[in-house]
């Protein structure tokens, strides 16, 4: 509400201290997560992948926020490593350097020699992460469980999906064997990628808490001063990156999920380094052939075909407004038309369309929602180590494997089989299913329920409502109680007027302001 700017000794302290008074909401809420910790510092980066549901202005502002932490001592360190691995730091490693080469919200980073002189580095878990993350996900549960049953809104907008995919989320970061995992199956999948390096995991010492990697070295695709002085092929290396990312998403189905500047490096040799594989997406070959033929929809504004792959890959309540969500997609994409390929920006279309998608009431799975968010960080990449390299040109040549695939005679048999394999289940489960329900008709038990929607909204309404009657009722007997009283003029008295008088005037004026309160 702001009343503080009332408050003249507020006012001196704010001038004294040169305090920027009008922030924005956005901007409140930044620094708030900012101020709660780690676990709403990733709820905050999660939001601001939907802008359908938080708005625009939220989102670039939650945007803003960066994992760094301050880094936890050495000492905490080697008491983690003895833990996890029951040997001292110095039996494993040859050297460690005590300075950490990152600190985030989860973990650490050092880095570290092998007895064999080997180049490694150590992720290790903060101490006490996963109980901090645990209680704060314990009060979310409460705040949504309180604003779902007070504020109608909140329903609607499905936040306990966000949050039940957030939990999930966050809890696979903490298991740094399953990033572990993670990173030895992208390894493997892009294995024929010459340009593309996963880091190597040492197995050995790697556990839930620590995990060690061979050192990759390379900059960062943002910094154009130590590209400069790579002297790379510009241009290879972004098609390179742009190739890996579109090949994860439309042929292997699992992607890096939590993609930005900080997990991607150039190598002195002009290749792709992938980095922090805690959070991967998974895309099913329906999912895929679905985002391979919404991207030759874009191309071709085939605007009808956008809303069917929309709603297929999405969850539809109800009847759908299918020509005014045609009508917003085409508004949304002819801006482009006749302009060259560079200049499509595929992230932004497919990420305003999930925004548009949720006006029209189709939900749209967290897959996808994760997959724009990696796409428009690779967009944002591949530009930065090379303008004139087009992410859609890579995409195209797997997007054209992906429906060559689709008709294939061997997979169109396959589907076929499992097809008839499932109508002859239900041919045979039909008569037995039949005779259930005819035995509950001659024995009176078949019944039927039926769902009466806004029901409990109504009662709600109407209990308020009774309740308000109710206590003006009571307000209305104290006060004529009291004037009854005050007019005979006995009983004990103060100031000349019935003690129980006052009492009761009183008692009917702080209810009738508690009735106000509850009206306004």
């Amino acid at each position: 509400l702001r009343l503080t700017r009332y408050a003249p000794v507020a006012n001196r302290i704010r001038q004294t201290l040169n305090y920027e008074e009008e922030l924005t909401a956005p901007e409140r809420l930044r620094m708030a997560f900012e101020e709660l910790g780690p676990t709403f510092v990733k709820l905050g980066q999660l939001l601001a992948s939907r802008p359908d549901i938080i708005g625009d202005n939220f989102a670039v502002e939650l945007s803003k926020l960066r994992e760094e932490a301050s880094p936890f001592p050495f000492e905490q360190v080697e008491l983690i490593i003895r833990e996890e691995t029951g040997k001292r730091w110095e039996e494993i490693f040859e050297k460690i350097d005590e300075t950490p080469l990152a600190a985030a919200s989860v973990a650490q980073v050092h880095r570290a020699a092998l007895k064999d002189g080997r180049k490694v580095v150590i992720k290790i878990q903060r101490p006490s992460i996963t109980k901090l993350i645990s209680r704060d996900l314990a009060v979310l549960q409460l705040l949504l469980a309180a604003a779902e049953k007070y504020i109608e809104e909140a329903k609607d907008l499905g936040l306990h999906v966000i949050l039940d995919e957030f939990s999930r989320s966050i809890k696979r970061e903490l298991d740094f064997m399953l990033e572990a995992s993670n990173s030895q199956r992208l390894r493997r999948e892009t294995a024929d990628e010459p340009d593309i390096v996963i880091p190597e995991v040492h197995w050995e010492y790697t556990t839930e808490k620590m995990i060690v990697f061979e050192e990759v070295e390379g900059v960062a695709p943002t910094d154009q001063k130590a590209l400069d002085a790579l002297g790379i092929n510009r241009k290879k290396t972004a098609s390179a990156l742009a190739r890996a990312i579109m090949r994860q998403v439309l042929m292997d189905g699992v992607f890096h999920a939590d993609l930005h500047s900080g997990n991607i490096r150039i190598t002195p040799e002009g290749k792709i380094a992938l980095l922090d594989l805690g959070a991967v997406g998974y895309l099913s070959e329906e999912m895929r052939e679905s985002i391979g033929n919404l991207l030759f929809s874009i191309l071709a504004r085939d605007y009808q075909e956008m809303v069917n792959e929309f709603m297929k890959v999405g969850y539809c309540d109800g009847i759908i407004d299918e020509r005014g969500f045609e009508r917003d997609l085409r508004e949304l994409t002819e801006p482009y038309r006749g302009r060259p390929l560079e200049a499509l920006p595929i992230g932004k279309i497919l990420s305003e369309g999930i925004s548009m998608s949720r006006r029209y009431k189709v939900r749209v799975p967290p897959e996808l929602v994760m997959l724009v968010r990696t796409l428009l960080v690779a967009e944002e990449a591949v530009s930065a180590i090379n303008p004139d390299t087009v992410v859609l040109d890579e995409a195209l040549p797997f997007a054209k494997k992906l429906l060559l695939r689709r008709l294939d005679p061997k997979r169109q048999l396959k589907l076929m089989k499992r097809a008839a394999g499932d109508y002859g289940e239900m041919v045979r489960k039909l008569p037995s299913q039949l005779s259930r329900i005819l035995q509950r008709v001659i024995d009176s038990r078949l019944s039927i329920d039926f769902v009466h929607k806004g029901y409990e909204q109504m009662l709600s309404e109407m209990d308020r409502v009774t309740n308000r009657l109710s206590l003006s009722v009571i307000i209305g007997a104290l006060i004529v109680g009291s004037a009854l009283i005050s007019h005979s003029g006995r009983g004990p008295l103060l100031w000349d007027f019935p003690v129980f008088g006052i009492v009761g005037f009183l008692m009917a004026g702080l209810m009738g302001l508690w009735l106000a309160i509850m009206i306004l």
